[in-house]
């Protein structure tokens, strides 16, 4: 629709509202800053649930792989072929065997359930997430250990070294895990496995006492506190697997499809295990997530169509007191149609204004959430994000493109729908009667 030069000048004379006008604009006012808001905090609420789950897809597959292999319950015979066969499939980076299994973790007075899980000490040094905070290069190091920070307590924190994971059943366990159990590198912790041994005693759980010989941070405190890495044969020993494992994780490569690559690896491993992604291996948890993103999106966005119909009332009220001023612009030869347009301009700037404004705060509160969320806790001392309820670390942002569009172009379509029927009423207007009126 294109509006003409005369139509825009009048349309914007009649926003700058004279004095006696004044609570029209109050109500345009109100409509522009509602259409601000819920602009702005539907696109701060859409980029922070999307920055779940982007960030909780990375870190899940980061430590445990985009696929899974996974035995029968006497465990899966992970041998240098079926290895070599996984690794062949073509955008598989890396398989690396695993043997996991739930133990009680005794440390003093401090009892606390931990997921044993053993790996080849090559392959936890090459783990980046897990390596990072220990032994990794000195930027990425300080980034991984700043995702567990507690105040300047990291500064003086002896993260240990992975020299030594493989000797002596040493373990890496989380930041979070060495607070809750009063650990440091050094200490030792009794693990107890379900499984069973006779003895002169009678039936007792093994056990064995593990040396810490570093700390990670993962920052994500579901491994960073509940998660205990030792070699892999020293978890054999203990959960009396053999020479079997639990599992085999495999990491493909960022451009290659998941779901092609699952069907490989299916072939590749025939009737010797299961083979699974990680979205169904966490498939309640990302859909309750995908169910809060569409209520939280249909919520917001009705505060944005009750913004936007404020755009109404104002406009009726300017119609009604621009009434002489139409029925002039009538009699001079203004079409019904310019009539129209002059109004939907009106309409379109507030709606315009609010929207392109809630945009650039949306983005620039987006952008910066846990900058903001960190100043806000260490000024007023309050939790924002409590790392043990969202599992995360940082609070998490990732701003999707489309969505913003959407939301703009949808903001946009509301203040169009808005304006339409103030419009049409004006357009409507008969000149005589309007004169009359006066």
């Amino acid at each position: 629709m294109a509006f003409a030069a005369v139509e825009r000048l009048i349309a914007f004379r009649y926003l700058r509202a004279r004095r006696e006008e004044g609570f029209i604009s109050v109500i345009a006012g109100f409509s522009l800053v509602g259409i601000t808001l819920g602009v702005g905090t539907l696109i701060v609420v859409m980029a922070v649930m999307n920055g779940f789950r982007v960030e909780m897809l990375r870190q899940m597959s980061g430590i445990s792989g985009q696929l899974g292999v996974q035995g029968n319950r006497d465990g899966l015979d992970a041998t240098p072929d079926l290895l070599a066969r996984i690794r062949a499939v073509p955008g598989v980076v890396s398989a690396t065997p695993s043997a996991e299994g739930q133990v009680m973790a005794v440390a003093g007075d401090r009892v606390r359930g931990v997921i044993l899980r053993g790996m080849r000490p090559e392959d936890f040094r090459a783990r980046m997430p897990l390596a990072a905070a220990i032994d990794g290069p000195p930027g990425v190091r300080e980034r991984y250990r700043g995702l567990c920070r507690d105040g300047n307590d990291n500064k003086s924190l002896d993260w240990g070294t992975l020299t030594g994971f493989g000797d002596d059943f040493s373990v890496a366990i989380g930041r979070r895990l060495a607070d809750l159990m009063g650990l440091k590198v050094g200490d030792r912790l009794q693990l107890v496995s379900p499984v069973s041994v006779a003895t002169p005693l009678g039936v007792m759980p093994r056990s064995v006492s593990a040396r810490v010989s570093a700390i990670f941070c993962a920052g994500m405190y579901d491994y960073d506190a509940n998660f205990v890495y030792a070699p892999l044969v020293d978890v054999q020993r203990l959960l009396d697997l053999g020479g079997k494992v639990t599992g085999i994780e495999v990491f493909v490569g960022d451009d290659t499809s998941l779901s092609n690559s699952r069907r490989l690896v299916m072939q590749a491993v025939g009737f010797q295990g299961w083979v699974f992604d990680w979205f169904q291996a966490n498939v309640s948890f990302f859909s309750a997530i995908q169910a809060q993103t569409n209520v939280m999106f249909l919520v917001l966005t009705l505060i944005v169509l009750v913004a936007a119909f404020n755009i109404v009332s104002s406009l009726v009220m300017l119609v009604r007191t621009k009434t002489a001023d139409i029925a002039i612009l009538r009699t001079m030869g203004a079409s019904r149609g310019a009539i129209l347009r002059v109004f939907l301009i009106d309409g379109l700037a507030i709606g315009g204004a609010g929207t392109i404004i809630g945009v650039v705060l949306g983005l620039a509160f987006a952008r910066n959430i846990e900058a903001i969320r960190q100043w806000l806790q260490h000024t007023f001392g309050l939790v924002l994000f409590d790392e043990t309820l969202y599992l995360l670390a940082e609070m998490p942002s990732h701003i999707e493109w489309v969505e913003v569009a959407v939301i703009a172009g949808m903001a946009l379509a509301f203040a169009l729908m808005a304006s339409l029927y103030p419009a049409l009423r004006a357009s409507r207007l008969d000149p005589v009667e309007g004169l009359r009126r006066e």
